[in-house]
């Protein structure tokens, strides 16, 4: 039996969607990395270059939207088309950018593109597999958003140290221009639906609205949460989200369609993912700036260390759906969602102490759980969804998982800074009233501690900042850890069996 056969979708054309989110997700990835590079380089400052990864973030969250309009009023091909040329155009003038502010606008440009590939690429497979090998297929797409987060800051060490940083946009051009010419020959014509008229209101108090909240949760790690900037950006993001609820809720054609989450088991679905991404995305920013500034790893020690727990992930993704398929949801997702939060606890107790291959086996274990349970929940909640509303189901979840993943990075590296202070302060006190004791009592000179010259005095400061950075990651981990058990428990109402809609067979397609 061919692979068409077996799941209905041709394999040149999974190869062809596959390849660009892998390209989209990876870009994402690979940045961090560059960034201390990009700031020699602009003569910047860290606050001026924390825009290239914020903006990429904003754009993002707030186009997701708009994809499922487009997928149903152009084609889901023609809009992914459309999407990749504008990706690969971006990644070469990043790649070309001659400073900061450049390098800022040309992000922007990047994730038009990149926000639209995701969701639509999603469409795409979903629509054209069998239902029954749904879950299979997913699997094999969810390689692509586990493997490319892991190897990006690998890839990106590697480039950064040993050729040139700009090549990690550059890379982008001759991968985005072959896959623009697989994907016009391999995926197969969509036909648009009838014009709906297009949501301005919706989208304007959308983008206003998510917008303030992304760029307040990106920016209150450096202002402080309760800075008269933050307060005024998060009432206006409750204001405009607010408002963006009535309109999707009234309006006969919304561009987000909320009225998907009457679908329980859709919403289950939905509240499952964006916990997940919250834990998921929260501890994937905690964890390498404790490797790096705690431990003292570099980066490319430190993408080393999570390609093993890549691999473990991209393995199970397919193996996850087809377990799907057999036993459904709950077993599968409950299995998995243990398994993380197990490894989760464990990493609880991460510190200064622990080995390389220590971490990278707990970081495996944690992989493999998150593997095992992804595809399978947001499955099951897209079978839930009438296939005609495929594309709006998958934007909703889409913009959920990256409102969720910005509000899990934003509070998990907010309170891992702020207890990293805390902590820092509170042992370096300690030791100041020690010392101070000992002068006052006895007249003697900290040399009683072995501080006898300047270069002993920062070994005993940097020895305090790294254990302040380890009470500071515990603590960013224990939340991860009470995110992952409420998606747990979220999980367990799933439900055994599959549920496919009643209302109808998937979109209709037709070959070019």
């Amino acid at each position: 039996m061919s692979f068409e056969e077996k799941f209905g979708v041709p394999g040149l054309t999974v190869i062809s969607v596959v390849l660009g989110v892998f390209m989209a997700i990876l870009d994402s990835s690979v940045v961090n990395v560059a960034i201390p590079k990009m700031m020699a380089v602009f003569a910047t400052t860290q606050n001026t270059i924390s825009w290239v990864i914020t903006v990429y973030l904003l754009a993002t969250g707030m186009l997701t939207p708009v994809s499922g309009y487009l997928g149903d009023r152009f084609g889901y091909k023609k809009i992914y088309l459309i999407a990749l040329v504008i990706f690969t155009s971006g990644s070469a003038l990043c790649g070309a950018a001659w400073n900061v502010q450049a390098m800022i606008a040309f992000r922007v440009i990047q994730a038009v593109g990149g926000a639209m590939l995701m969701p639509i690429s999603m469409s795409i497979l979903f629509s054209l597999s069998k239902p029954e090998k749904r879950g299979a297929m997913m699997g094999i797409w969810g390689i692509a958003i586990m493997f490319a987060p892991a190897f990006g800051p690998t890839l990106s060490g590697y480039i950064v140290e040993y050729l040139d940083w700009r090549l990690i946009f550059y890379i982008n051009v001759p991968v985005g221009i072959i896959n623009l010419f697989m994907s016009y020959l391999y995926i197969p014509h969509f036909e648009p639906r009838p014009a709906d008229k297009f949501d301005f209101p919706g989208f304007a108090t959308s983008i206003i609205g998510f917008f303030c909240l992304l760029y307040a949760l990106s920016d209150a790690p450096n202002v402080g949460w309760n800075s008269l900037e933050i307060i005024s950006l998060l009432v206006a993001s409750g204001v405009f989200l607010a408002l963006f609820v009535v309109v999707e809720l009234t309006t006969p054609n919304p561009m987000l369609d909320l009225r998907l989450l009457k679908i329980r088991k859709f919403l289950v679905s939905s509240a499952s993912m964006s916990l997940l991404s919250m834990a998921m995305l929260g501890a994937l920013f905690v964890l390498p700036v404790f490797l790096q500034n705690g431990l003292g790893l570099s980066p490319l020690q430190t993408g080393l260390l999570t390609m093993p727990g890549a691999i473990v992930t991209g393995f199970l993704m397919p193996v996850s759906g087809n377990l799907f398929d057999r036993f459904g949801a709950r077993p599968v997702a409950v299995l998995g969602l243990a398994i993380m939060f197990l490894a989760s606890l464990l990493l609880t107790n991460l510190n200064l102490q622990w080995s390389f291959l220590s971490i990278m086996l707990v970081y495996m274990i944690r992989s493999a759980g998150m593997g095992l349970s992804n595809m399978p929940i947001s499955t099951a909640g897209m079978n839930a969804v009438p296939p005609p509303l495929i594309s709006r189901a998958t934007a909703l979840q889409s913009t959920l998982r990256n409102v969720a993943g910005s509000i899990g990075t934003a509070v998990l590296s907010t309170m891992m800074q702020n207890h990293t202070n805390y902590a820092f302060n509170s042992y370096l006190q300690n030791v100041s009233n020690h010392a101070a004791g000992q002068i006052s009592s006895f007249g003697v000179t900290p040399s009683v501690f072995g501080l006898t010259n300047p270069q002993q005095y920062l070994s005993l400061y940097l020895s305090l900042q790294q254990l302040a950075f380890q009470t500071g990651t515990q603590y960013a981990l224990k939340i991860s850890v009470v995110i992952t058990s409420i998606a747990l428990l979220a999980a367990l109402t799933i439900g055994k069996k599959q549920q496919f809609s009643k209302s109808g067979e998937a979109p209709h397609v037709m070959a070019e």
